[in-house]
């Protein structure tokens, strides 16, 4: 991990928080969470990447503090690892401000990124069954950047440089409404809208092919950005289940720009389904397992200001699916001589990705929640 800032940790994880996070991805909320609530007979601890769960009791306030850190590396087209002399040998740049009527091969081939983000919430029980929430989460963002000159092969590589880009990202505003509830089951009902509280112009310094090579103080690619620019509005449902020892649940999470930002461009719709089990150990330990697939469509219009030869700049290399797998950990306060707290962690991993590339394939993500009630 890069500097001091760089703590420990998705993507709305949310998942969004979540979930991050991609260096694709729009940057989704972190963080948001709700701890269940014990005494109202439904107790289903779910996993920290999942939103819209747990419940507060009326006249109840939660605050949250969640880092989330992930890492890209290498690229990808389709399911397929694409290297960077492939794709400065045949990967064209068409959608690309500026190459439009004269594509251009790529020089420019990212190696690896690096997500940090910092999310703050605070949510209020309204109702014993209704609760709300608003979060917001600070960005740093890195790209460690391959330039090459207009040769090709490995021997046109010019230089290597790292981008950065940092700022406050979007901010969520929503409710969680539980619908029906005995001593197993329950579903919620979730309704949020993202406020554009983020940057879209924000720049970064990289190595470019002009010149023969020279340094570029410019407007950053798409994923770089540390907000989307837009409204959107977010709807999901959840369900969970608890009999002894035992929890489980199925949640959905939509996020869906309504309309382009002021720079010309939106992130594509993104959808979410997540799956998980849970075993608490002792009373206030839980270990929780969950699987996540995502989808999301290809950016719409473009920023006439982020242009070159680099897979970032092209809105048509972002968006597609993916399924990974989480593993977390929930752990009361008790255990660390904080009654009212809760600990909560979580690592991912992909499994499968299908990505509108090539685009930066995701390696590792890990999630920290740190809550406190009163």
């Amino acid at each position: 991990m890069r500097k001091a800032t760089l703590l420990a940790a998705t993507t709305f994880a949310f998942a969004a928080s979540v979930s991050a996070a991609r260096a694709e991805d729009p940057p989704l909320l972190s963080g948001a969470r709700i701890e269940p609530v014990v005494s109202q007979g439904t107790q289903a601890p779910a996993p920290l990447g999942v939103f819209g769960v747990g419940l507060l009791n009326q006249g109840q306030w939660a605050v949250s503090y969640a880092p989330v850190w992930s890492r890209l590396a290498g690229s990808q087209i389709g399911t397929s690892p694409a290297y960077a002399e492939y794709i400065i040998q045949n990967v064209y740049s068409y959608h690309t401000p500026g190459s439009v009527g004269t594509p251009k091969l790529l020089r420019m081939v990212p190696s690896s990124f690096e997500f940090f983000g910092q999310s703050v919430s605070a949510a209020y029980g309204v109702t014993k069954d209704v609760t709300l929430v608003a979060a917001t989460t600070y960005w740093e963002k890195w790209v460690d950047m391959y330039t090459y000159h207009a040769g090709t092969g490995p021997s046109a590589l010019l230089g290597t440089s790292t981008g950065h880009t940092d700022g406050i990202g979007d901010t969520l505003l929503a409710g969680v409404w539980r619908v029906y509830h005995d001593t197993m089951n329950q579903l919620n009902l979730n309704i949020g809208f993202s406020l554009p509280t983020g940057d879209t112009t924000a720049n970064q310094t990289l190595f470019v092919p002009k010149n023969g090579g020279s340094y570029s103080y410019a407007r950053a690619f798409y994923g770089m950005q540390p907000g989307s620019g837009t409204l959107d509005f977010m709807p999901g449902l959840a369900y969970s289940g608890v009999l002894d020892q035992w929890s489980w649940g199925l949640a959905y999470r939509g996020r869906f720009p309504m309309d382009s930002n002021p720079d010309g461009w939106r992130y594509g719709a993104w959808n979410d389904l997540t799956g998980w089990g849970g075993y608490t150990w002792l009373p206030g330990f839980e270990t929780t397992l969950r699987l996540d697939g995502m989808t999301q469509g290809r950016i719409g219009g473009f920023d006439p200001l982020i242009t070159g030869f680099a897979q970032g700049a092209n809105p048509y290399f972002y968006g597609g699916q993916w399924v990974s797998i989480f593993g977390g950990v929930n752990l009361a306060g008790k255990y660390f001589n904080i009654p009212k707290a809760n600990l909560s962690l979580e690592v991912g991993l992909p499994v499968y990705q299908n990505l509108n590339g090539p685009q930066g394939a995701r390696a590792v993500q890990a999630n920290m929640a740190l809550t406190y009630k009163f």
